[in-house]
């Protein structure tokens, strides 16, 4: 939605005070123009966001409304150039100013349309605009669920003769908003050398997630919103399978401060594994954050950490994601610790044996058909159920624990790395009039810098309404990045899978990372430790420390991000198929886990468990991921990572 307010010419104030926060908080008058009349509004920026107040000609105000810093995340000072087309929505000058006409001082006159388009073309037009782009929660209808919905606000200033002036003014209260944006920032999201800005992320995307869109939903959803909050990026695509762990444990990464995995759990997985596989990881992790765009099939770590903080999911799952990323807001998470015969890994999401790691992998056939492939197959193995026999050792959680509230520490930034490739694009080339037209449309000299990659025509008019106003859906801006950063080329040196890739995943990697409190898989278990057994038949067993494991599918609807648990769910053979059928069913709502154990059913609370199955046969999975079968041993690794959450 958009909302175009000018401001007046004789009622303009500052008043900055000597304190330095008073130095970032701004006022000012700005009018609206429509065919029903014009209004005055009073707007205020602060640290609590932009207040707006409509007031009466008496100075009374009427109504205010406000635009929480927290859903505001960029702006741009822009010029643009007059046409006839956009100048019906406008308003005229006030009085005092050359071009003005007869009208009571301080209040907006009105002339007609043609005395305005005579203005424009004989006059040029001085003025500076101010376009503040926030996501603001909103419901369509009493019974509808809270989304974002995108607001534009426009600040036009021309109470100078000179554009130049103009736009020394829409600067001003540009700093004082990029001021105040990162004053709700983490440390390690703003640059501590020279001025203050934004520091770069890293983008990983896996054009094979999912249903194979990730490329499209990067460029049409994701980029102009990083751009949108001045967010510089280098964009990686991954080539080959594990090529997020290559680049992870391989590359210097001190130039950035938050890397954003675009494509399904998978990817995150490899990330995670990437970081933790370096020597230097505990340094690292401090000093880095995760976020993730969900371009998956499952997408449970994305709808966890929606659901974790009422962030809204359904309506625009990769609308959230992507201002989660920008939030600069971030929470420790959990690893798990995983063990098997020939190698450690960490997991984020869960662990499965049985049924659910059965249906996951076996569903790859009919991938085709995106998550709904799940259900299809969760049909199919319950119809053909399938028991394991096993043993599963296991030491329970401190209930008393609560979840880590402070942020990990961070370290100490290392030298910029020289390798990435990047084009540079000022936003002062928007002041050299020549080059621009109306600004309803997306020029089409910028449709590279928008969508990186590919080109796209999508017109900016869907995406804003009105506001506070009459009800046009035009769109009067374009987002332009200060830095568009490409992709590595294809002959880079990751192209190809490399002997400290492949080899070492299939071999186990080097023992970085954090160690293990528990004894090693081949040894017993220590009888006095408080360890506690099942064994038998099993129908599953699953293992998870999100509350989510797919965008549907609310499997521990009591785990949190950074709890310090993992919760064991077993389901032991005999169990009927209507009951199971019922468990299954009721995944989407959380409904189907039993408030106390039952014979069939367990729900447990551990910190470590051990798994040795006695079969020679099955799938063993470990976020959503294959794995060699065998005996494994898994712990809980409290907050030692740290991922970005919503606002």
């Amino acid at each position: 939605m958009n909302k175009s307010l000018e401001r007046s010419t004789d009622s303009a104030f500052s008043t900055p005070s000597k304190e330095d926060d008073d130095l970032h908080n701004v006022s000012d008058t700005f009018y609206t123009s429509q065919r029903k009349g014009s209004h005055v509004f009073r707007v205020r920026l602060d640290a609590t966001g932009f207040t707006l107040q409509r007031e009466s000609p008496s100075g009374v105000t009427i109504k205010e409304q406000k635009v929480k810093i927290c859903n505001i995340i960029g702006a741009r000072c822009m010029r643009m150039k007059k046409s006839h087309r956009n100048l019906a929505g406008c308003a005229c000058v006030n009085p005092g100013t050359p071009a003005a006409g007869s009208g009571r001082k301080g209040t907006p006159s009105k002339c007609s349309m043609t005395s305005k388009e005579e203005n424009a073309t004989e006059v040029g037009d001085g003025s500076a605009y101010l376009y503040l782009f926030a996501y603001v929660l909103k419901k369509k209808s009493l019974r509808s669920s809270l989304h974002r919905e995108r607001t534009v606000l426009t600040l036009r200033f021309r109470s100078f003769d000179t554009f130049e002036d103009n736009m020394r003014e829409a600067d001003r209260w540009y700093r004082a908003l990029r001021w105040q944006l990162h004053q709700t920032l983490e440390p390690i999201f703003v640059e501590s050398v020279g001025e203050p800005r934004r520091r770069r992320i890293v983008v990983l995307l896996n054009p094979k997630s999912g249903s194979g869109n990730a490329r499209e939903v990067f460029n049409t959803s994701v980029a102009p919103i990083l751009n949108e909050a001045e967010v510089p990026y280098d964009l990686f695509v991954t080539k080959h399978s594990n090529y997020a762990i290559e680049f992870m444990s391989t590359r210097r990464l001190d130039e950035w401060c938050t890397i954003l995995a675009v494509g399904g759990d998978g990817l995150f997985h490899e990330i995670i594994n990437g970081l933790l596989c370096r020597a230097d990881w505990a340094q690292v992790m401090d000093s880095l954050a995760l976020a993730i765009i969900p371009c998956g099939s499952g997408n449970g770590l994305a709808r966890s950490i929606a659901h974790g903080y009422n962030e809204p999911y359904f309506s625009n799952p990769v609308l959230g994601a992507a201002l989660t990323a920008i939030s600069g807001r971030t929470s420790p998470m959990d690893v798990v610790r995983v063990e098997n015969k020939n190698r450690v890994m960490f997991s984020f999401l869960s662990i499965g044996w049985g049924l659910i790691s059965d249906v996951d992998i076996e569903s790859e056939c009919i991938r085709m058909f995106g998550y709904q492939r799940f259900t299809i197959w969760t049909l199919y193995r319950w119809a053909n159920l399938r028991t394991y026999n096993g043993k599963i050792s296991y030491l329970l959680a401190d209930e008393a624990q609560e979840p880590l509230e402070t942020p990990l520490l961070q370290s100490e930034q290392m030298r910029k790395m020289q390798s990435s490739r990047s084009c540079t694009l000022h936003i002062d080339k928007l002041s050299n009039a020549s080059n621009h037209r109306s600004m309803e449309f997306l020029p089409q000299e910028f449709e590279d810098v928008i969508s990186l990659e590919t080109s796209i025509n999508q017109s900016f008019r869907s995406r804003c309404d009105s506001w506070l106003s009459g009800g046009s859906r035009r769109s009067c801006y374009y987002s332009i990045s200060e830095s568009i950063y490409h992709s590595v080329a294809d002959d880079s040196e990751f192209t190809q899978p490399s002997i400290s890739a492949g080899t070492k995943l299939e071999q186990g990697f080097p023992n970085f990372g954090p160690g293990s409190s528990l004894p090693g898989l081949d040894e017993p278990l220590p009888e006095d430790a408080g360890w506690l057994v099942e064994e038998g038949e099993f129908i599953m067993m699953h293992a998870i420390y999100q509350s989510h494991l797919g965008i549907d599918c609310h499997f521990a609807p009591k785990a949190q991000l950074n709890d310090g648990k993992i919760f064991l769910v077993l389901i032991r053979g005999g169990i009927s198929r209507p009951h199971l059928l019922s468990f299954l069913y009721n995944m989407s709502s959380g409904s189907h886990l039993p408030e106390k154990n039952n014979q069939f059913i367990k729900v447990l609370q551990v910190r470590a468990f051990r798994l040795e199955p006695c079969d020679n046969h099955g799938i063993i999975t470990v976020d959503g991921e294959q794995i060699e079968f065998g005996p494994l041993q898994a712990e809980i690794l409290p907050g030692i990572s740290r991922v970005m959450i919503p606002k």
